[in-house]
């Protein structure tokens, strides 16, 4: 990470009782994620370096199933070491941070996404992933609590006729743990026994979604006007309702479409919602890119260049060149100030 603050990290299970969950047949089942926070931290000495794969092996052998590759082919995932220190002092300098929550695609997981949230959390801002339980190949609660991908809640397209109902209600679940998610920020803002209390600028929040995470990003921003500025990584907007495509977004946001997706069903909605947006919208494409290419894919193997599965640019380049424009973004219209 390119900051000036040491980072720490801490990560809690969210349940919200005003939610059932809909993707378990226990009708007595309430919504519940896992979130992990990425903050500036005050000193990383003695504080153990966080794992990069948090959760550990369920999810790289969850992630090894869903690419249809043998199990125990990514375990060596679960000993790569990220750059944050695990529940660190935050910096008590600074009054108050802006905040950045973040949302991974369908089968991803938050993690994915960790150079994102390390690159903000060393310039100041406090960073939120959340864990889409039932959209992720895995979420970890503990040991002995774990929820494994639910593919009946994406069956595939092309045998399912009502595909886009399936997708629309995927996007909305999305959009709504965003939502429980920030009403979490509020409650711990306000609350004597976080680390965070009183530290997070509630009036500074944004969002940065990729794939089904950036739609449910788009839904949850034109209907709650806590969030202020939204960047969408191959934002998959096709499922999300057409009276909200129609409504647009009124805060900035910018757009950044791999080679990959040029072309394709989901450009009606996105660029209908650019169009009806009240606040001017940025669309960048980024040729020689997949659409896997905004996540840590390049953690898997060398090899996923070969197999089609990451784009011709090269990886460290387009990391760094990707940091930049999320970074400058926030930046700008976010925190008030440039860092390019």
């Amino acid at each position: 990470p390119n900051g000036n603050y040491f980072i720490g990290t801490e990560s809690f299970v969210v349940t919200d009782e005003n939610r059932a969950e809909i993707y378990t047949d226990d009708t007595n089942d309430y919504r519940k994620i896992k979130i992990q926070f990425w903050y500036p931290a005050q000193t990383i000495n003695g504080y153990k370096k966080a794992l990069w794969l948090e959760d550990g092996l369920p999810v790289a052998r969850a992630l090894s199933k869903d690419m249809g590759l043998p199990y125990f082919v990514l375990d060596h995932e679960i000993s790569i070491m990220s750059n944050s220190y695990v529940s660190a002092p935050l910096y008590n300098a600074l009054e108050l941070y802006p905040v950045i929550v973040l949302s991974h695609g369908w089968t991803g997981f938050r993690n994915l996404h960790t150079d994102f949230a390390e690159e903000l959390a060393s310039l100041g801002y406090i960073v939120v992933g959340i864990n889409h339980t039932y959209g992720s190949v895995a979420n970890a609660f503990d040991d002995q609590d774990v929820a494994y991908i639910n593919y009946d809640a994406l069956p595939d397209r092309a045998s399912t006729p009502d595909f886009i109902d399936y997708a629309n209600r995927l996007v909305n679940t999305y959009a709504s743990d965003v939502i429980t998610t920030l009403d979490y920020l509020e409650e711990i803002n306000s609350s004597s026994q976080s680390r965070f209390s009183g530290k997070l600028d509630l009036s500074k929040i944004g969002l940065l979604g990729h794939s089904t995470g950036g739609g449910g990003d788009v839904a949850a921003a034109i209907t709650d006007d806590r969030i202020k500025v939204l960047i969408g990584l191959d934002a998959w907007v096709e499922p999300v309702a057409s009276s909200l495509i129609d409504q647009g977004l009124d805060i900035p946001s910018l757009f950044l479409r791999s080679g990959q997706w040029e072309t394709g069903l989901n450009n009606t909605n996105l660029y209908a919602l650019i169009e009806n947006s009240a606040y001017p919208s940025t669309l960048y494409q980024i040729d020689g890119t997949t659409h896997f290419d905004f996540a840590m894919d390049y953690m898997y193997s060398p090899l996923i260049k070969v197999i089609g599965f990451s784009g011709s640019v090269n990886s460290n380049y387009l990391t760094s060149m990707l940091k930049s424009m999320i970074t400058d973004f926030f930046n700008e219209t976010l925190n008030n100030h440039s860092n390019s």
